[in-house]
């Protein structure tokens, strides 16, 4: 190896430039300092497409702004600055006052949105619809002829007939669970 070779080496391994002729801080020379600036840097530079639309982000403040004008949350006053804020001044009184105010139900229902409509209640099963009733409701081949006749609303329990099952695996699905809904 030459010795210029053997010197990039060392230079390389003690993390300096290569060559020793490089200059890593040369002399500053003002390169434009001759040339007279007429409209700035990169004047001949053609504007952006952004430049001549109209800013979405401010379109949106102004539909807010307008929004809460037409609703009367504001006023003319506070976009020109003449008031701080769009809240009435606080009066201090001495008079107790509650510590929860018991319309939170009010609160809910002035929420946005649609209102919450509760699902229709239905009475819990009660022993004749179990799968392995007692034997006083499973009904005799009498009175099931006597519950075909009877109207719906006066039978003791609807549109099912109690029913006994070996387990609850052999039940099927209730036939009028629609009907009902």
């Amino acid at each position: 190896m030459t010795p210029r070779e053997i010197e990039i080496i060392r230079r390389i391994q003690a993390g300096a430039y290569a060559h020793p002729e490089h200059d890593a801080n040369p002399d500053y020379i003002a390169y434009y300092s001759s040339i007279p600036v007429k409209e700035g840097f990169n004047s001949n530079r053609v504007e952006p497409k952004s430049r001549f639309q109209p800013s979405k982000w401010e379109a949106l403040q102004v539909r807010r702004l307008l929004k809460r004008l037409k609703d009367g949350k504001i006023d003319m006053d506070y976009l020109t600055g003449k008031k701080k804020t769009m809240q009435p001044a606080k009066e201090e009184d001495d008079k107790p006052r509650e510590m929860w105010r018991g319309d939170e139900e009010d609160e809910l229902l002035n929420r946005k949105g649609p209102t919450h409509i509760a699902a229709a209640k239905t009475k819990p099963p009660g022993t004749a619809e179990s799968y392995n009733p007692p034997e006083e409701y499973v009904p005799t081949s009498e009175e099931l002829e006597k519950w075909e006749e009877l109207d719906v609303e006066d039978r003791p329990y609807g549109l099912v007939v109690p029913k006994k099952h070996n387990n609850l695996r052999s039940v099927g699905a209730y036939e009028h669970a629609c009907r009902e809904r």
